[in-house]
């Protein structure tokens, strides 16, 4: 992770999107508006995007508080208790560090988030 000073816009977005990789896994693509290396630990934004046949069914693990906010497409947060998250345009949601579930991707999707 780089420690990011630079004014950074999402307006250009398309053009700077990049695959999002997690335990080796390609699990969407991520345009970074912001990756801070704090006393308190990283904070980062920016947005991420996932295709429906490539995020049909991922697990979902957080690492510091994340918020996100959907901008396109629907998903499901299933969690370990059985209850569901539906995810679409308009929600907003912050999770726990250390939340987990399975992620199911419904139609291609896109949110806006920042984990501290």
């Amino acid at each position: 992770m780089n420690n990011t000073t630079a004014l950074t816009s999402a307006a250009d977005a398309d053009e700077r999107w990049e695959p999002f990789v997690h335990e080796g896994v390609q699990v969407g693509e991520v345009h970074w508006l912001s990756q801070e290396i704090r006393d308190s630990g990283p904070v980062v934004s920016g947005l991420w995007r996932i295709s429906a046949e490539a995020g049909a069914q991922l697990p979902y693990a957080v690492a510091g508080t994340e918020m996100f906010q959907v901008l396109e497409g629907e998903a499901v947060l299933e969690q370990v208790d059985g209850t569901s998250i539906k995810l679409v345009p308009g929600v907003i949601i912050s999770l726990p560090d250390g939340y987990t579930a399975t992620w199911r991707t419904s139609s291609d999707f896109k949110k806006f988030f920042v984990v501290a």
